[in-house]
């Protein structure tokens, strides 16, 4: 975990070490794209030859997010409940599937259900943001792993957990909406846990990339199946306005190529 450091998180793009690419946006999105990197050898990633480009690329990021928090808190046979169903969601799907879990896809859109079950999902369930649909499923879940960057009531989430069971947030809400508010009691006496998680280091990243690669089955060696689609760069603003305006249909994952 070289990223987290005790001086302050140290990401490749988002650290305080990163110059004119950390925190400070130097455009519209706050992101960059470099064709070029030089690096220290041990923070080098090797991608295996056999895994195509339209899967490695967007595991290194957002796929090292949610096999994070799956190496952490899913075995084999937990009830494992994967939060908001985009590109986060159907990678995390994938992962807790092959490390055991008996995952259940939970989202707030019916529309939602053929990208889950087709991910791998068991179970699905347009229930989030309706209170009294959430607590039909009281006690349900061992883990909950929620990719939604938005900042949620936690209480209903926490009343699907079972006793003991960890409730983990991967999806990063605004900056002006980061607190949240949960009574000790019923977390005390159900020793249930609120964690969160970000991007794996370079251990895990290594390892994740290896699974991928013996599981082509499971992410798919096409665009369609692993829902990406390969563009140009010159037509990036195009595509983050899409992402901005939610018009990316049923692609969740765009791959820039120079």
């Amino acid at each position: 975990r070289e990223n987290i450091c005790r001086e302050g998180y140290q990401g490749t793009f988002l650290g305080s070490a990163a110059g004119c690419w950390g925190k400070d946006p130097q455009n519209e999105f706050g992101g960059c794209f470099s064709k070029v990197m030089r690096v220290e050898e041990r923070f080098a990633i090797k991608i295996p030859n056999g895994l195509p480009p339209q899967v490695a690329c967007p595991l290194i990021c957002g796929g090292g997010t949610v096999f994070e928090a799956v190496c952490d808190y899913v075995e084999s046979g937990k009830t494992v409940a994967v939060a908001s169903i985009g590109g986060l969601g159907t990678a995390a799907i994938r992962f807790a599937m092959l490390f055991g879990g008996h995952v259940t896809a939970l989202s707030t859109k019916e529309e939602k259900r053929e990208a889950a079950l087709g991910a791998g999902a068991k179970d699905f369930y347009a229930c989030l943001g309706n209170e009294e649909e959430m607590n039909k499923l009281a006690g349900k879940f061992d883990v909950i792993i929620d990719t939604n960057p938005v900042n949620p009531d936690i209480g209903p989430y926490m009343s699907m957990l079972a006793f003991n069971g960890t409730y983990c947030k991967v999806g990063i809400p605004a900056a002006a909406d980061m607190d949240f508010k949960f009574s000790w009691i019923p977390t005390i006496f159900t020793e249930k846990k609120i964690a969160g998680s970000i991007v794996t280091g370079t251990a895990r990243m290594g390892q994740m990339m290896e699974l991928a690669q013996d599981h082509l089955d499971v992410f798919g060696e096409d665009n369609d199946k692993w829902q990406t689609e390969t563009v140009k760069f010159e037509q990036m603003n195009e595509y983050m306005d899409k992402l901005k305006e939610q018009k990316n249909d049923k692609t969740y994952r765009y791959i820039f190529e120079w």
